[in-house]
């Protein structure tokens, strides 16, 4: 099982890492009376070099989580970042059958 690093800081950045961005509205769908939905993730990369071509930094999604964990370690891969990040609005949302996430909070 895939052990992440991983942040709640929206201002935590990895430079050497495609970013899972992990998004959950629940609390305030709670709040309102309404059932909450599953997380969405997105994912996105920063500007990179890659094998002499350069990779400019975007996002794509949202995807069901695990859908985009799966595109992340691709991507990953393919262009050669050094490892997947998880960025979450709220470490309560994390699941177990997504991975495991390091003990300590941090992308460093």
């Amino acid at each position: 099982m895939t052990t992440y690093a991983w942040t709640t800081d929206d201002d935590e950045i990895a430079l050497d890492a495609i970013i899972v961005g992990i998004g959950d509205d629940a609390p305030a769908l709670i709040a309102a009376g309404m059932t909450p939905a599953e997380p969405l993730a997105n994912v996105y990369w920063p500007d990179w070099i890659s094998q002499g071509d350069k990779i400019n930094a975007a996002m794509e999604g949202p995807y069901p989580v695990a859908e985009a964990l799966e595109r992340a370690e691709i991507l990953c891969a393919v262009w050669a970042y050094e490892r997947v990040v998880i960025s979450l609005q709220d470490r309560a949302t994390w699941r177990r059958e997504w991975g495991e996430l390091r003990e300590v909070e941090g992308l460093d």
